[in-house]
């Protein structure tokens, strides 16, 4: 089947009416789609010649076609048969389902980063829509899992008016006065912070109604814990694990995934993770082809501790099907999203193509995925969201970055720590 790839933002529109969204809400879904640019380059190589990707207006503005030409040839040398320029519609990042809607290229069908109200133009589904914002709720998740066999960390709910209850104070004294404070909203990490006091609570909610509701669980111990991820395909008549991957972090922030030999799944851990994929398929996430459910979850040995779903693309999922695309699967591979300076822009192409996937014969290998073109302005200089897969030796790689891009490319990386708990 021929694919129209149409993915911009989605969570809020979940939850939220998008005309009466916070400040904080606004920033977050505005950073939140300028992100999403990558994940419309990836689709160019993922896809197929008769596939069409939605790109942002931005793509079409110079010196983005250039770019997009050279990605593109990339994907071609590591094996890649991609989307083509003329299957690269530009539409407006602010306007994107509307513009979609009115402008439906030839396909059989379209493929979305999640059933949402900002692309209900789309799909025209008012029962996958209910679906989509019960399994990709945490609220839902928190009340429902437990009842379902789920093993998750200990947790209440509550709204932010009844902050001062003796069961909010009681529940974060337990826990050490520490714990983690979950609320709706975007993907990302947007919606959860470490709390450490009703007050500093309070703060972190200021801006909404009391009515909101709103989440505070335990937070594991991650001398001990492990946080991992997977994605599930659900049809209905299998639930199959499709990867599992170990998150990473740098500064606090998710940067990527690892993937590959190196990444455990034990029995147990199976066990658990497809009866989560039993519970979204209970809730009438399934269909016949196959539909994707993330899993957030953290192990120590065999002992499974799940904290959300999200029954969606994944951020994992995309390097993770490139790098079976080209034939790393048995490599470890870290996928990561970092920035690159504009004046570095070039240098980050050459590094990749010096050391591009079946063509480099070093301890390591680039695999690249994609990027954005929204600026993001740092000390007033214009930097850009890459995204790329290191396969192989990860330490050889960053003493490589360090002498060949040195500062303004990929310095996240040198933060970046593939330790286990």
């Amino acid at each position: 089947m021929s694919t129209a790839y149409a993915v911009t933002v989605d969570d809020m529109s979940l939850h939220f009416d998008p005309a009466k969204l916070t400040p904080k809400q606004r920033k977050d879904e505005a950073e939140s789609a300028d992100l999403m640019g990558f994940l419309q380059v990836v689709y160019i190589g993922l896809g197929k010649p008769a596939d069409y990707v939605m790109m942002y207006e931005e793509f079409g503005v110079a010196p983005w076609p250039e770019r997009l030409a050279a990605i593109t040839e990339l994907f071609k040398r590591m094996g890649i048969d991609p989307v083509p320029p003329e299957h690269r519609p530009l539409h407006p990042k602010t306007d994107f389902y509307p513009s979609i809607a009115r402008n439906l290229p030839p396909t059989d069908s379209i493929t979305l980063y999640m059933t949402s109200g900002t692309n209900s133009v789309l799909h025209n589904d008012p029962e996958a829509y209910r679906v989509s914002q019960n399994v990709n709720s945490k609220i839902h998740f928190a009340r429902n899992a437990p009842g379902f066999g789920i093993p998750v960390p200990e947790t209440i709910v509550l709204t932010k008016g009844t902050l001062d209850a003796a069961e909010a104070r009681d529940f974060i004294a337990r826990h050490g006065n520490k714990v983690m404070m979950k609320i709706l909203g975007l993907a990302g990490a947007r919606n959860v912070t470490t709390v450490t006091s009703i007050q500093e609570a309070k703060d972190y909610v200021a801006e909404y109604e009391d009515s909101m509701e709103l989440i505070l669980q335990q937070r594991l111990d991650l001398t001990r814990f492990t946080e991992m991820t997977v994605d599930l395909r659900v049809t209905p008549d299998e639930i199959v694990i499709a990867n599992v991957r170990k998150i990473m972090f740098a500064d606090g922030v998710w940067v990527g995934n690892l993937i590959g030999p190196d990444v455990i799944l034990t029995d147990a851990h199976r066990e658990v993770l497809l009866n989560v994929g039993a519970y979204a398929r209970a809730q009438g996430f399934v269909c016949p082809e196959g539909i994707n459910c993330g899993i957030d979850y953290f192990i120590a040995g065999d002992e499974v501790m799940v904290t959300e779903i999200n029954c969606r693309w994944t951020g994992g999922l995309f390097p993770t099907e490139m790098i079976r695309k080209v034939g790393a699967q048995n490599e470890s591979c870290v996928a990561f999203v970092d920035l690159v300076r504009e004046d570095k822009f070039n240098d980050w192409l050459d590094f990749i193509d010096r050391h591009l996937w079946k063509e480099t014969k070093g301890p390591f290998a680039m695999i690249p995925l994609g990027f954005s073109p929204i600026p993001q302005v740092i000390n007033g200089v214009d930097h850009f969201l890459t995204w790329q897969v290191v396969a192989g030796d990860f330490d050889a790689f960053k003493d490589a970055r360090r002498s060949e891009l040195g500062d303004g490319a990929l310095m996240r990386a040198d933060s970046i720590s593939l330790e286990f708990s």
